[in-house]
């Protein structure tokens, strides 16, 4: 084939001859990844298991699992796409005595790349029997039952049997266990052992939403406003939280003093409420900032003014059309008069009565005699100001607002 009909014939793929082998070429490639880097099993007899195989690259990722371990198996043990794979492993299969342990190593071949998994296999010196008909021989099997039956773990974790387990398996760290065996509060010491014995991290808040909250009234409403704010928990582990309020405003009432374990759902979350009571914020803006955990999220209180007079236009041509916009949130009808010395902005009157919101007209027409001076002057533009008073039953507000006249 000469080198032009190469070029032109596009990606040249090479598959094995052999048809037993499963493969399969895609471009891109794609890429094998697992949850886990090792199998440890300790167990009185079989133990089951389960990692799982992802495809962080692209195309379509097959392979196999092959165990090179006695008495371990595993299902499925060919695999397609992003897989869970189950594993068990029976002491009697592999020939263990009490206390013997076995080491050996999976290697997972795909499309994907190739992983070799170290696995060592220990049978206990003892394991503890539950109501539920499993076993437990080690902290993993303990900490994945608690995860399951949380209440029943929890009377398990202050029983001699745990402590002789503990004993029998090594524990290295029997004097913190026999300070936590003391706590009264069950499930903060077990989430501590927990940690210490590295089987899960520290659990964390965070704030479900926005870090910012605003509520705002108009100075005719006095009601106490009711908010809450969401926040998650990493996993199921203990937390307790203190909530505190960065200034101590009094205006700012939150509900509780604590985040505690029983106020989270099943979904790991929970709300902390609080109220506003504007009768105790003295002018029209307040600020104030809750602390959960360490967590902040800040709660601002605006109280709109008696009156917005605006126009939305302040430059003008001649000859043009406006309005002043009055916005009134005082809750009582309120009237407004408008004055301006310079005899071209026009009104149709010069007062009118507003209740929530209202819109006076107005119109630039220059006379003659104006026009004439314009013209010989040369003057580009005219400035104008009109003034608006603003009256109801214990209040008066007066605004001044600047025109621009001229050829645009």
């Amino acid at each position: 084939m000469s080198e032009m009909a190469l070029q032109s014939a596009g990606p040249t793929q090479f598959a094995p001859t052999n048809d037993n082998i499963p493969c399969r070429f895609d471009h891109p490639l794609p890429t094998l990844n697992m949850n886990i880097d090792a199998i440890d099993i300790e167990t009185k007899d079989k133990h089951e298991g389960h990692f799982a195989i992802k495809n962080t690259g692209s195309g379509v990722l097959s392979g196999r699992v092959l165990s090179r371990c006695p008495g371990l198996t595993f299902s499925p043990v060919q695999f397609e796409g992003n897989t869970a794979i189950n594993y068990t492993f029976d002491a009697a299969v592999a020939g263990l005595a009490t206390g013997q342990s076995i080491g050996g190593h999976v290697y997972i071949t795909s499309s994907g790349g190739e992983v070799r998994l170290p696995v060592t296999a220990k049978l206990a010196e003892m394991s503890i029997p539950t109501v539920e008909g499993s076993a437990i021989a080690n902290l993993q099997d303990f900490y994945e039952y608690a995860l399951v039956h949380p209440a029943q773990a929890r009377r398990l974790f202050v029983d001699s049997e745990f402590y002789m387990l503990l004993l029998a398996i090594g524990y290295p760290y029997m004097e913190v266990y026999e300070s936590l065996h003391k706590d009264p509060n069950r499930e903060r010491a077990m989430d501590n052992f927990f940690i210490l014995s590295g089987l899960k991290g520290k659990t964390t808040l965070a704030i479900d939403g926005d870090s910012a909250m605003e509520f705002t009234q108009k100075p005719s409403d006095t009601r106490i406003l009711h908010g809450s704010i969401a926040v998650c928990k990493s996993d199921t582990g203990y937390i307790e939280a203190p909530i505190t309020l960065q200034t101590g405003a009094a205006w700012l009432n939150c509900h509780a003093s604590r985040l505690m374990p029983n106020d989270f759902d099943s979904e790991l979350s929970a709300k902390v409420a609080f109220s506003v009571d504007p009768a105790k914020i003295a002018g029209n803006y307040a600020r104030e900032v809750v602390d959960i955990g360490g967590n902040c999220v800040e709660v601002v209180y605006r109280r709109t003014p008696p009156v917005v007079i605006r126009i939305p236009r302040y430059s003008l041509k001649y000859e043009d059309r406006a309005v002043i916009e009055v916005i009134n949130n005082t809750g009582k009808d309120m009237k407004i008069e408008v004055f301006c010395q310079d005899s071209y902005v026009r009104f149709s009157a010069r007062s009118y009565i507003v209740g929530a919101y209202g819109e006076i007209p107005f119109n630039i027409k220059l006379s003659a005699f104006l026009s004439a001076q314009l013209f010989f002057r040369k003057l580009p533009y005219m400035k104008a100001m009109v003034e608006v008073k603003a009256t109801s039953p214990g209040y008066a507000y007066t605004k001044k607002l600047p025109l621009v006249v001229g050829e645009w």
